[in-house]
């Protein structure tokens, strides 16, 4: 009577291992698919920020000329040169530059985790401390 258990529990074992392989591939398909999705979602999504993100920088490029042209206006009106007018506002301009690229700079130098490379940096030895301090 054990000799006709063992076939019988074996197959149960085998098909209960079947379904649980095929629950597995199920489940793993689905997730895949889902981040298979989400991607797509984020893609379409960052090419629209990409978009609006040009038109806006398109009006704030052209509020700016019209605040520029205005400002050389108004030097004129007050009696300079036109020429040195423009030269004024393009100075200005240049030099608004300069002070938005180093500030940019300075922002740069947080983006290499300088924090996060110090503390995985690893110990130094005594031996490496003694040649330092020679």
């Amino acid at each position: 009577m054990a000799g006709a258990e063992a076939p019988s529990t074996s197959g149960l074992l085998n098909k209960g291992m079947s379904g649980l392989l095929n629950e597995f591939r199920s489940l793993a398909h689905d997730h895949l698919e889902l981040a298979a999705l989400e991607t797509r979602l984020s893609v379409y999504t960052l090419l629209r920020m990409v978009v609006v993100s040009s038109l806006t920088a398109l009006v704030l490029v052209s509020a700016w000329l019209a605040l520029a042209g205005s400002a050389a206006m108004g030097l004129i009106g007050n009696g300079l040169d036109p020429a040195l007018a423009l030269l004024f506002v393009a100075v200005a301009n240049l030099l608004l530059a300069v002070m938005c690229w180093l500030w940019i700079r300075r922002m740069s130098q947080s983006l290499g985790w300088p924090a996060t490379q110090r503390a995985i940096k690893p110990v130094d030895t005594p031996e490496e401390v003694k040649r330092g301090a020679e």
